[in-house]
């Protein structure tokens, strides 16, 4: 039999029910309630807020999460930083960079918070540097949960050996990964756009007056995948980085693929500030 992970990734995997059609609990008087009632319930709400998060207002970072260049003594050592910041997972969960997490390019990041392992792993694997062009990297963050405040179970019979612990909360975190391939995600998302200002532009002039006759956009797809992608890194060629006595290293960032979601605020001020 083949181990799961070997089968491949479809977008059931990615964690939430997309467009699965959601039920809530009914209570009535005398009803036995279980821990799964309570997932259910959680379930509803994660995935009802999951839901609002995508349709009406998309995903991508929304504010902060800045990649720097970390000075590094070990020559050949190429490091960056991720800055605090806030984003919305294309699935429409909510990350929240609470710290700055160094992160090696070649090692991954340094003291990551604790994750619950994602069913697909990104594709793509460290490629041989380029020694005329260098090599891409793309610095991504994706939603993870953490088990926390482990407490004892309480036997379920009279035996007195059962010392069983549970974990009682389960608290929101992130994880950085270097990837070595742009997200699907991304690419769809950016044809997505471009096909809607298409439309944009050749809509009838009356239909374009007021907001509310704007042609109606299609549903964004359900991504398979986790990531934002956060900062494109350009790694230069052999012999352009760190030099004797640990000179930084001439690492290229920029956020040419990064995805950005203006908040509310953010769009009304721009509004005012427009000629």
């Amino acid at each position: 039999m083949s181990d799961l992970s070997d089968l491949p990734c479809t977008t059931t995997d990615c964690g939430c029910d997309c467009d699965a059609p959601l039920e809530r609990l009914r209570y009535f008087p005398r009803q036995l309630m279980t821990a799964d009632d309570m997932r259910a319930e959680q379930h509803y709400f994660r995935e009802k807020a999951r839901r609002h998060n995508r349709y009406l207002h998309g995903w991508g970072v929304s504010c902060g999460c800045t990649v720097e260049a970390v000075t590094s003594s070990k020559p050949g050592a190429w490091q960056v930083r991720v800055c605090p910041g806030y984003a919305v997972a294309p699935q429409g969960d909510a990350i929240l960079i609470d710290d700055c997490i160094d992160v090696d390019l070649q090692l991954g990041p340094q003291n990551p918070p604790c994750s619950v392992r994602w069913p697909c792993p990104p594709t793509g694997e460290m490629p041989g540097v380029d020694r005329e062009r260098g090599t891409t990297a793309y610095i991504a963050v994706r939603y993870a949960e953490c088990f926390s405040r482990p407490v004892r179970v309480h036997p379920s019979g009279c035996g007195c050996d059962e010392t069983g612990c549970e974990y009682s909360r389960v608290r929101d975190s992130f994880e950085i990964k270097v990837l070595w391939e742009l997200p699907a995600s991304h690419r769809q998302a950016r044809l997505d756009d471009e096909q809607w200002c298409q439309t944009v532009r050749t809509a009838p002039p009356e239909l374009l007056k007021r907001l509310h006759t704007f042609p109606v956009p299609p549903c964004p797809p359900c991504p398979s995948d986790p990531w934002v992608v956060l900062a494109t890194v350009r790694i230069p060629p052999p012999g352009q980085g760190n030099i004797a006595g640990g000179a930084p290293a001439a690492l290229q960032i920029s956020y040419e693929d990064r995805r950005v979601l203006l908040a509310t605020q953010r769009l009304q001020v721009a509004a005012l500030c427009l000629p």
